[in-house]
């Protein structure tokens, strides 16, 4: 009667133990692609005094080796976005302009929110929609996307392969050059590449 009982319920136990070996990663991934976007956004805003092609690519070389453990540089895509003020003649910010885009990553994604550099992107900012951050006066902001096709730890029967975001954005420190210089090698957002 035991083993009857056994037979019935291993494929439950088995099934319920793969989805949440399956959950488990899907939340670990998602956990890393926002350790990812947070890391990339705080080593480019940390960059002193000017900052160049090869600063910026340089700096994503780095984060991509945190994102080897899930195979970022082919399946995913780091977006950098460099965010200005725009100030009227009295001084006051009336828009937001991205003033530099570069990435990396193998993924064929472009920016959901700007893709041309030196546009205004409005007062609001950038961002999703209710969650727009802006430069304040004075100063300049890093924002980075980056987006992820989930590759399943067991199958795609229990999640499928999502694309998955994460989003982030620190004020620049310690930089008074944000014009992007172009020494060094350059990361645009017209190369698809590991």
């Amino acid at each position: 009667m035991a083993a009857v009982e056994f037979a019935l319920a291993l494929p439950v136990l088995v099934g319920l133990t793969m989805g949440g070996a399956e959950a488990a990663n899907m939340a670990y991934t998602s956990q890393k692609l926002g350790d990812i976007a947070t890391m990339s956004a705080d080593s480019i805003s940390r960059i002193r005094l000017s900052i160049s092609n090869g600063d910026v690519t340089d700096a994503l070389g780095g984060i991509k080796i945190l994102g080897d453990p899930i195979s970022l540089r082919n399946n995913g895509r780091i977006i950098v976005s460099s965010i200005a003020p725009v100030l009227d003649a009295s001084g006051n910010v009336t828009n937001q302009k991205l003033r530099w885009q570069r990435c990396s990553g193998a993924l064929v994604k472009n920016s959901a929110f700007e893709t041309t550099e030196n546009t205004n992107l409005g007062a609001a900012g950038i961002g999703p929609t209710g969650r727009k951050i802006a430069a304040t006066k004075g100063s300049e902001m890093i924002f980075v996307e980056v987006y992820y096709t989930y590759k399943p730890l067991i199958s795609s029967s229990f999640f499928g392969t999502p694309q998955m975001s994460a989003y982030a954005a620190m004020a620049v420190r310690e930089r008074t050059a944000n014009d992007l210089l172009t020494s060094g090698t350059n990361s645009p957002c017209t190369t698809y590449a590991a």
